[in-house]
């Protein structure tokens, strides 16, 4: 698959398998053989949607919540990981990184925007306008997310987080997860066009106590209040400059202008390449 960041989806993908475990594969039902070019085969669950509600005050973008399998929570242990959804009955699912950290237990949080059906994805206006009780199939839980290993912020001390839109659910579901809690510092470039398309406003005093500074960043502030960082996320860090680039690590959920700027942000600090890490 081509490299095609799904920031849509909260989700950058590439082809690499993740294999499902066999105690999944004997409690879940595989329907048919779904090749969908990321990923393993999905094996479906048959669920039903918790929750919707407006995740921003635009109404662009969705909070979606679903109850999964105890089988399905399991496999979810990294900020970054993915399932698929279809609706069921069709056979294309759509990749959504999980918005909630693994500590949420059954319950899946997703930030849904709407896109229309392409020739690689089914679009997701089939769920954004689904009401609670609307039927849903969900994967097991694909994907390695940010980090890649359990020593894979070893000699990092501090880390710094890139997301626009919808890219900030992976992004939540790791600082939520405390994963990074261990690091000297953590800053969080959070984009978007307007301040009424910002999801998790609300969250980001939650977040500075986790130890991650939050900077909101507006790209389009013309009739707005915003008094804030304006511009792109990169060129936003790029002012604040690095203090350590050796031992700075980047994590980031973005469209391709945005991945692009940051790596040549990364690479004009010193940033290691192997440190800028996308959920894939």
């Amino acid at each position: 698959m081509l490299f095609v960041p799904l920031v849509a989806f909260g989700l950058v993908l590439s082809p690499a398998p993740l294999a499902p475990s066999s105690r999944l594969a004997t409690r879940q039902q595989r329907v048919g053989r779904v090749v969908c070019g990321w990923g393993p085969d999905p094996i479906w669950s048959e669920l039903k949607v918790a929750s919707i509600e407006d995740a921003d005050k635009s109404g662009v973008l969705k909070a979606i919540t679903v109850e999964v399998p105890a089988e399905t929570a399991e496999g979810f242990t990294n900020g970054g990981q993915y399932v698929q959804l279809k609706a069921p009955g069709t056979d294309k699912g759509a990749p959504i990184a999980i918005a909630s950290a693994p500590s949420a237990g059954t319950t899946f949080e997703f930030l849904v925007k709407e896109q229309p059906p392409s020739d690689w994805s089914p679009g997701t206006g089939w769920l954004t306008g689904a009401s609670a009780g609307a039927a849903v199939d969900v994967s097991q839980v694909m994907g390695p997310g940010f980090l890649k290993s359990d020593d894979a912020l070893e000699g990092v001390s501090d880390v710094i987080c890139f997301a626009v839109g919808s890219g900030i659910s992976p992004l939540r579901s790791t600082i939520e997860s405390g994963a990074l809690s261990k690091c000297d510092s953590v800053t969080l470039y959070y984009g978007c066009r307007t301040p009424d398309l910002m999801s998790y406003q609300d969250k980001f005093a939650s977040w500075e106590k986790l130890g991650a500074k939050v900077v909101p960043v507006i790209s389009k502030p013309e009739g707005t209040d915003w008094s804030g960082e304006t511009g792109y996320v990169q060129d936003v860090a790029k002012a604040a400059g690095v203090s350590n680039p050796k031992a700075t690590a980047i994590l980031l959920c973005g469209m391709k202008g945005m991945s692009e700027g940051v790596k040549e942000f990364a690479a004009d600090a010193g940033i290691p390449e192997d440190r800028v890490w996308a959920n894939f």
